[in-house]
């Protein structure tokens, strides 16, 4: 009885790390997707039959959006390693949480007056989403998924750099 315990609890731990890895090629695809499509203007929905769409894409979100969740909550899951994982990421993700919205005004900034609109009426394309308005229920579903997926691809970076 105790060696199907043993197997299980390994089972886990392994499940743990695949699911983490599913997050991150699904992150992976969908940042390449939407580089392509901005760049080319290709979009692989266009070419897909209506009902191949959400077959196709469904697993994607959940293993972006649901996955990564269930994850960062799951400590059951979690090895030893992992746990160590987990909050060196959760650590890497609190510096990068303040620091992020700073830089990102710092930044914009700095492009502001470099493109030489000092007129808030003259707003460069690229500063746009800076000047627009965002909605609560937007804003805080971008914060979710970004946080998501950064987790993931924090965890995934240590991960690689360990090995």
């Amino acid at each position: 009885m105790q060696s199907t315990g043993k197997i299980d609890r390994q089972f886990r731990y392994r499940a743990y790390f695949w699911l983490m890895n599913a997050s991150f090629f699904a992150i992976i695809y969908s940042f390449v997707e939407l580089l392509v499509g901005r760049v080319t203007g290709f979009d692989p929905q266009d070419y897909m039959p209506t009902f191949a769409v959400p077959i196709f894409y469904g697993p994607i979100l959940v293993f972006m959006f649901l996955v990564p969740m269930f994850l960062i909550c799951a400590r059951f899951m979690r090895d030893e390693y992992a746990e160590q994982l987990w909050r060196r990421t959760s650590v890497v993700l609190a510096y990068a949480t303040a620091a992020t919205p700073l830089l990102c005004f710092i930044l914009g900034w700095i492009w502001y007056f470099a493109t030489g609109h000092t007129d808030a009426k003259q707003v460069h394309w690229s500063l746009r989403w800076m000047a627009d308005k965002v909605v609560w229920g937007d804003a805080l579903m971008y914060v979710w998924i970004g946080y998501m997926m950064v987790f993931v691809v924090i965890f995934q970076f240590l991960r690689w750099r360990d090995s």
